[in-house]
């Protein structure tokens, strides 16, 4: 009897981390050995649940979808539709569209599972639809919460803040939502309020980590557009031609109320069979002076190094407008040319006159229209006329190609340093590659086309090809550190017109 108690002690008492793993070992071969797909799927459901308690959204989200995968209709739509709920905030908007489909396929009248689709649309971008969807929830139920928060979600993603605005409102009549609070908040940053946005941002109070994620987020956004900010470039530019530059530039920015005020530093140095040196001073601010306009001036001068140095005055006005689903402008800016070591030396300025019109067409498709008039100091002007299209074929990362066309035609050739060709028009088509995620971005473009003008009275028939992009890294919340190069043989693509290359780094920080 006694040595009956010693095994019994020793077992339990030496030996209890044993009893645990085995314990777990057997629940998980009870997983495993289970033949019903109906009682394996269950279980994986909540795995998934308890997963979801621990903030672990990814291993959730392969439990979720292994409990559909096996026996989806052991489980009520409610549950199918919180299971779509946790795939989509792992990011599997895909798997989460399907499901909710499926629900919708068998009850097209269940309003959880479409107002939830038409979230997940906007989260993979397809904004018009999510819109659709969202509608058809508010014909049967007004005031259905969920379906208004998408729609103003996926309108503000469109840029129609002014829409969505008063969506947000009507939501936080009826009392505190943390989700149309971050809504509003977005919308009163785009259209400049940014006191406002703050304001709004600071009374956010997180019930969950998803929240905290959302509020953080936001919270970068309003320091993105609103903190001090210093940007610093450099630019090493070689064209065909035998022309070298070296450009320093430095842009510092910061806010007072909701007026936006810029400072800009540049200075150039220029060589081809001599040296010139320019520099630049500029001082802007900015302001939304209604919800769908915006607008700012500038002033400041260039000084020019070539012998004696000479000072010109320079600046700008600039109107923005919100116009039907995106914006349209206009601007007026007088500047002095110094791309090149013979234009700072002919001191060339240049007055330009332009309107632009921007457009979503549909959520893939955008165009775009900008004409210019300038004028030159040397007597000479031109009309230029630019107009593009493009389709994203992905949203995210978003991969597009388009197509973009040029118009330039001056008065005559006045040979002062600046390419001034007549009847120049090219096309190019194009692809491009845009990522960003939480630590590095890139940027990248390339194109491939055909150039035809006349200067000198010599005709020019060529193709064309080249491109640009920029790779960038964050290492830090505050600061993006980039290199950035461009080049090809687009003769309007620089001030010279002949093949050119350009290279340099880039640093911004935020205080």
């Amino acid at each position: 009897m006694n040595l009956l108690l010693v095994l019994i002690f020793t077992h339990i008492f030496i030996f209890p981390t044993n009893l645990v793993a085995q314990s777990a070992e057997d629940s998980q071969k009870t997983n495993q050995s289970t033949t019903d797909k109906s009682a394996q799927a269950r279980l994986y459901k909540e795995q998934g649940e308890q997963l979801i308690s621990q903030d672990k959204t990814e291993p959730a989200a392969d439990a979720f979808s292994k409990a559909l995968s096996l026996d989806r209709d052991t489980f009520s739509p409610a549950e199918r539709v919180r299971m779509a709920i946790y795939l989509s905030w792992a990011d599997r908007l895909q798997e989460a569209e399907k499901e909710l489909n499926l629900v919708l396929a068998a009850d097209p009248k269940n309003r959880a599972a479409r107002a939830h689709l038409a979230r997940v649309l906007g989260w993979s971008g397809e904004l018009a639809e999510s819109i659709a969807q969202a509608e058809t929830v508010l014909r049967e139920a007004p005031n259905d919460q969920d379906a208004l928060l998408v729609k103003a979600d996926s309108l503000r993603w469109q840029g129609r803040e002014r829409e969505a605005l008063p969506i947000y409102q009507k939501l936080l009549q009826k009392g505190d939502n943390f989700d149309a609070r971050v809504g509003l908040s977005y919308c009163l940053l785009a259209t400049g309020k940014r006191v406002a946005a703050q304001e709004q941002a600071s009374s956010l109070k997180s019930a969950n980590p998803q929240q905290e994620k959302e509020r953080k987020k936001l919270a970068d956004a309003i320091s993105q557009e609103a903190s001090p900010q210093v940007d610093f470039r450099y630019n090493y530019y070689t064209d065909s031609d035998g022309n070298r530059l070296n450009r320093y530039s430095l842009l510092s920015s910061f806010w007072l109320g909701d007026q936006k005020f810029e400072t800009n530093f540049r200075h150039t140095d220029a060589n081809d069979k001599g040296h010139n040196r320019a520099e630049d001073l500029a001082f802007k601010v900015y302001s939304h002076l209604t919800d769908w306009l915006a607008g700012g001036v500038g002033l400041g001068f260039t000084q020019l190094g070539d012998g004696e140095a000479s000072n010109f005055p320079t600046g700008q006005i600039r109107l923005d407008a919100k116009l039907f689903k995106g914006n349209a402008g206009a601007n007026v800016t007088r500047e002095v040319l110094s791309d090149t070591a013979e234009l700072i030396h002919n001191a060339i300025r240049m007055t330009n006159v332009g309107l632009y019109l921007s457009q979503p067409i549909t959520d893939r498709f955008s165009a775009y229209g900008g004409y210019n008039y300038k004028d030159f100091s040397d007597g000479n002007h031109a009309n230029d006329l630019q107009l593009s299209y493009q389709y994203a074929i992905y949203l995210n990362p978003r991969i597009a190609i388009g197509h973009r066309f040029r118009y330039l035609d001056f008065l005559e050739q006045s040979h002062s340093g600046y390419f001034d060709p007549n009847n120049y028009v090219a096309n190019r088509a194009f692809v491009s590659f845009y990522i960003d995620r939480p630590i590095y971005y890139t940027y990248l473009e390339g194109f491939l086309g055909h150039q035809r003008f006349r200067r000198n009275f010599v005709v020019s028939n060529d193709f064309i090809h080249g491109g640009s992009g920029s790779i960038g890294i964050k290492p830090l919340p505050n600061l993006a550190i980039e290199v950035n190069a461009e080049g090809g043989n687009f003769a309007a693509g620089t001030a010279s017109g002949f093949t050119y290359f350009i290279i340099g780094p880039r640093l911004l920080y935020r205080f």
